[in-house]
């Protein structure tokens, strides 16, 4: 099973790309951050995140996309622009028919670290662990993403240990 996991952004979009093989063993095929100048207008910054979204969608033919849930903003207008990329990230996977998970950000840090409340720097180091990585990935976006991409994975591994139907 390989998923893309994409952490939305408008200034960087993190993503990175897991696979699970069939001893539950998991590696690091690629990550990255999708850098936008604020300067631009968020149109063009929307564009740019699906089209190369979408060139990721076609170079790693993930199985599926895992991205991070809504949480509460203090900031409306922030808030606001987060969940149109977030649109965007799941309408460039959409239109490659893949099916897209979303996760709330205490089921992805208890799934990497163990622990909901886990600290940023926890996470990323332990998405180090797991993907058997010599560094933390960077941008942090990047880890971020990774660590979405392993939440997905650990999820549906252990619904299927427990025989559990997923969709997709």
């Amino acid at each position: 099973m390989r998923v893309l996991g994409i952490d939305c952004g408008t200034e960087c979009t993190g993503y990175g790309v897991v696979e699970m093989d069939d001893c539950d063993r998991l590696s690091c095929l690629g990550f990255g951050g999708i850098r936008l100048s604020a300067s631009d207008p968020l149109p063009h910054r929307l564009a740019a995140i699906f089209e190369q979204l979408g060139e990721l969608l076609e170079s790693h033919h993930p199985d599926r996309v895992a991205i991070e849930e809504v949480f509460y903003s203090v900031n409306a207008k922030s808030a606001l622009k987060l969940g149109q990329v977030r649109g965007v990230a799941m309408l460039a996977a959409s239109t490659h028919g893949i099916r897209v998970t979303e996760y709330a950000p205490l089921s992805i840090k208890s799934a990497v670290v163990g622990y909901g409340r886990a600290e940023k720097q926890q996470v990323q180091m332990m998405v180090a662990r797991l993907l058997r990585l010599e560094n933390t990935p960077q941008p942090a976006d990047a880890a971020d993403a990774l660590a979405i991409a392993i939440c997905d994975l650990h999820t549906r591994a252990t619904l299927n240990r427990q025989g559990v139907a997923m969709g997709g």
